[in-house]
């Protein structure tokens, strides 16, 4: 692979969402709950860069997520407010290219859901005696916001230097310790004009994923996810890439609620299918979380 083509390549890794919904998200609280959350992030990503190439990008982020639950229209509304400190390391296996590094304070991202049939907003006196069993929905939407310091000459970057916009809606259905789950929603982004050889453009992803869950004890809960992505094709100074996603992903989650209001969990996800010329992702997660 020659040095012109890597150039034009280089941080293609930016141009895939990192947007996941954990199981239980939308779960139903006090409509004067405050949570703050700490998660901790591993992300690593292989991709095809020529016959041999393969550009390895491992991302670390620790992420603070403060979330604030309300009443809207009687239904259980939240808004959300998230800020990670991110580190990037990318290298290349067959290539003589030199590794690149990178760190900061990421992209600010705000966050806005509410309920949409059978979430409604109840003070906790009432939480204790709703019936949580049977069909649910709500809907929110992510707003990634190009905060972060951005370099074009540079292969790493922490950001994308783009705007993201990440709508979902989703249906549960709840029978005791049982809660099944499915997500439908997309991630729009807006051009990065400074990209180093040009503009560059992405079309919309879109996924689809369900998940299961099962609480064996009141104080834990366990979950299995599969998701399925596609679109995302990228153009870069006015050449379109033949890089349409197609893959399935498949996750676990354990959860444990802890004394005082905490909880802690642990998420991991990786890829089962994915379309040729396609980059491989795997994560794992831990998220600390305090309700107020």
């Amino acid at each position: 692979m020659n040095k012109k083509w890597l150039g034009i390549v280089v941080g293609v890794f930016i141009s895939l969402p990192t947007h996941a919904v954990d199981p239980r998200q939308y779960g139903l609280v006090a409509d004067d709950t405050s949570r703050t959350s700490l998660r901790f992030r591993q992300q690593h990503i292989e991709s095809p860069r020529g016959p041999q190439t393969f550009e390895i990008v491992d991302k670390q982020s620790v992420s603070l997520r403060q979330a604030q639950y309300f009443d809207l229209a009687g239904q259980l509304a939240y808004m959300a407010v998230q800020l990670p400190y991110v580190t990037v390391d990318q290298s290349f296996t067959n290539s003589r290219r030199a590794p690149a590094e990178a760190d900061g304070v990421g992209d600010v991202m705000l966050g806005f859901g509410m309920g949409v049939y059978r979430r409604p907003a109840l003070d906790r006196n009432a939480l204790k005696n709703y019936d949580r069993n049977g069909l649910s929905s709500a809907c929110g939407v992510q707003v990634n916001i190009p905060t972060a310091t951005y370099q074009k000459e540079q292969s790493a970057n922490i950001t994308a230097n783009r705007w993201m916009l990440l709508p979902e809606c989703q249906l549960a259905w709840t029978m005791n310790q049982w809660v099944l789950e499915g997500v439908a929603g997309l991630s729009w982004f807006a051009d990065n004009a400074d990209y180093k050889i040009g503009r560059f453009e992405q079309k919309n992803v879109y996924h689809f994923k369900t998940m299961a869950s099962f609480s064996p004890i009141p104080e834990m809960w366990l979950a299995a996810t599969l998701e399925y992505q596609t679109g995302g094709m990228v153009t870069r100074g006015g050449r379109t890439a033949n890089d349409k996603i197609n893959n399935w992903l498949a996750g676990g989650a354990i959860n444990f609620r802890l004394p005082g209001g905490n909880s802690v969990r642990l998420v991991g996800e990786w890829p089962v299918s994915t379309a040729q010329g396609a980059s491989k992702e795997r994560e794992i997660s831990v998220v600390l979380s305090h309700a107020w």
